[in-house]
């Protein structure tokens, strides 16, 4: 079913944002959640110098192992805090699904009858699936992506404290990130519904099927019909997810570029640094693993775009239904 356009529809983006904005209290303390372990990452990498610098003395102080307990604290309250965003996670996920379940069951019998013209009415229930996935892109989006950003935020001002040529690798990081998202995200989208358009004809047809078994049965050139037109909406199906797989190796692809001129960069330029005494060893050290986890949040970012997709387009399949005037005062 193709759904009908009206004059105020929203992008697939919107949709998204729209459904979550009734949540937007949960979200943002999911936000706070991710900004706190964000900057309590931060003392992996700090408290590596530290510890380094006491080291470099070839003795073992008291204040050794206090920074290396501050270390492990920071770890616990990390993981604590992520346990918590968890929580919040799928109290939102039932709560969604709550609501789409109840926004259903009051519009179906709603649907002005014009609405329905030339379409089955069972196969739109199809839809509502799609919160499904849109309740399991939850954790990722909210806590997997966003922790992504919110690291390589910190760490790129983390960065600049070591040396202030060292912020161009941050903004760098940044700015490939936007650019990438630029290119190649509109089309990422147009191939994810195409492939969900083909997905829900193959069961719409499979329905159509199932509906009127005793026709089938023992005749030979309808069963055959029924395989060859699947097999025709299977190649579409394929077609279509390979159009955007094609567009996901692309993300794959940046991400990889981007993590291999992030650590060339770092390892280039801070031995330059160390033989220039511009910074010391332990500084050095300290700036490989903040932009080691740089390069992993990058590549997290983007291998996880693809659950991206799959909600943006969820939501507007879900909209196939939620989009049909409805009948008022009834």
């Amino acid at each position: 079913m193709k759904k009908k356009k009206h004059a105020n529809s929203l992008t697939p983006w919107q949709r998204l944002v729209s459904l979550l904005h009734h949540e937007r209290t949960s979200i943002n303390y999911i936000f706070v959640y991710a900004i706190l372990i964000g900057i309590i990452g931060l003392t992996l990498p700090l408290g590596t110098t530290a510890v380094y610098n006491l080291l470099s003395n070839g003795a073992i102080y008291s204040s050794t192992y206090i920074l290396i307990a501050v270390v492990l604290i920071g770890v616990v309250v990390a993981g604590a805090l992520l346990i918590g965003q968890l929580t919040l996670v799928e109290f939102l996920e039932q709560k969604i699904f709550t609501t789409a379940s109840m926004d259903f069951a009051f519009r179906l019998p709603r649907i002005k009858p014009q609405e329905l013209h030339g379409e089955r009415p069972a196969e739109l229930v199809n839809r509502f699936f799609d919160i499904l996935t849109i309740q399991k892109g939850l954790t990722k989006l909210l806590v997997d992506i966003v922790a992504a950003c919110v690291q390589i935020f910190f760490s790129a001002i983390l960065l600049s404290f070591y040396h202030p040529v060292f912020m161009a690798v941050g903004l760098f990081a940044l700015l490939a990130i936007s650019l990438v998202l630029f290119l190649y995200y509109r089309r990422g989208v147009e191939t994810s519904m195409d492939e969900s358009s083909h997905k829900y004809e193959l069961v719409a047809h499979f329905e159509e099927v199932a509906e009127d078994l005793d026709n089938y049965r023992g005749n030979p050139e309808m069963m055959e019909k029924v395989v060859r037109k699947a097999d025709e909406i299977t190649s579409r199906y394929l077609i279509s997810r390979n159009e955007h797989f094609s567009i996901l190796k692309k993300f794959f692809i940046s991400a990889v570029a981007m993590r291999t001129i992030l650590m060339g960069g770092l390892l280039l330029l801070g031995a330059f640094f160390v033989v220039e005494r511009e910074m010391t060893f332990g500084q050095f050290v300290a700036a490989e693993v903040i932009v080691v986890q740089i390069s992993y949040a990058v590549e997290k970012l983007m291998t996880n775009l693809n659950t991206v997709f799959d909600m943006v387009t969820s939501s507007e399949k879900l909209a196939v239904v939620t989009d049909l005037e409805i009948e008022e005062g009834k």
